[in-house]
């Protein structure tokens, strides 16, 4: 993967700085990022904008009427998201979609303390602590630098539960076994695409590295961020999805290994025996009825 942004993202970056200018400065707003795909250095032609509006108190009645209404662009969407202090609009130029997120300090405050200081590990917070890592300013470029700062630290409380919650993999044999060969197509890529989530998720966590596999996207990007990982860890990943007659069990069960390996080598608290245990319970053929027999 390039380390340059591609030519769709030096366009939008450019877009968002003037466009935010709509909403700042108005009384209340404190900071703006522009997160997603641009801020990473990777759009391409399908990528929209994802702008987020930091307030100290939302101007509702103000948003409600529309920032955007003097200039050509169409709003189809804004509301407030549940009962959060947080609303959403979606502005359209053209097939461009730019996304605007509104929230409060008081709840930006909130979601970091739970992370930092709680150690939550729910994905939605997590991502929203990557977008924010990886953001571009648009306005209070020192409060935002000041803001990075503070998330860049990340607990190794937080890594450890990272870890523990998604160290939960398919015994061997089931995919092949009691999926692929079963014709049952749906159970077997979902169970592929569900453990190379925790793979990634333990790499994440062993690297300190914020991420959010809601939507799984940009995972060479994250890769590419951690030191510690098994060889080929990207190449090996897509084999797993692409390598066909149920080959990519053998090249997961392999990764597998390898980060388990590496989990016990970085975190030899967790030394518990979980990959022999996995190992035992292995889906096999039975083909006969087994006797039922005293033991001795």
């Amino acid at each position: 993967m390039s380390s340059r942004p591609t030519p769709d993202s030096v366009w939008r970056i450019d877009f968002a700085r003037e466009i935010i200018g709509h909403y700042v400065p108005h009384d209340g707003v404190r900071m703006a990022v522009l997160g997603g795909s641009p801020s990473k250095g990777l759009s391409d032609a399908y990528s929209d904008l994802d702008i987020i509006v930091y307030w100290d108190q939302i101007d509702v009645d103000w948003l409600e009427g529309d920032p955007l209404a003097g200039i050509e662009c169409e709003r189809r969407y804004f509301r407030k998201m549940g009962e959060a202090d947080v609303y959403l609009e979606s502005q359209y130029f053209g097939a461009l979609k730019v996304d605007f997120g509104h929230i409060t300090m008081a709840l930006w405050e909130e979601t970091v303390a739970g992370v930092l200081e709680r150690f939550e590990v729910d994905q939605s917070t997590l991502g929203s602590l990557s977008g924010f890592l990886s953001s571009v300013p648009l306005y209070g470029e020192e409060l935002v630098d000041e803001w990075k700062k503070k998330v860049a630290h990340y607990p190794d409380e937080l890594a450890e539960r990272v870890v523990k919650q998604h160290r939960r993999f398919f015994v061997p044999g089931y995919l092949v076994n009691q999926a692929y060969k079963r014709g049952d197509v749906i159970a077997y890529y979902d169970g592929l695409c569900l453990m190379l989530k925790n793979l990634m998720n333990i790499l994440a966590g062993l690297n300190r590295v914020y991420m959010s596999l809601e939507e799984p996207r940009w995972i060479e990007y994250y890769l590419e961020q951690m030191p510690a990982k098994p060889e080929n860890a990207w190449e090996r990943m897509r084999a797993v999805l692409t390598t066909g007659d149920g080959g990519g069990v053998e090249i997961l069960e392999g990764l597998t290994d390898d980060v388990l390996a590496l989990t016990e080598e970085q975190m030899p608290e967790l030394k518990d025996g979980y990959p022999d245990r996995r190992r035992s319970m292995a889906v096999d053929a039975q083909t006969e009825r087994p006797e039922i027999r005293p033991k001795g």
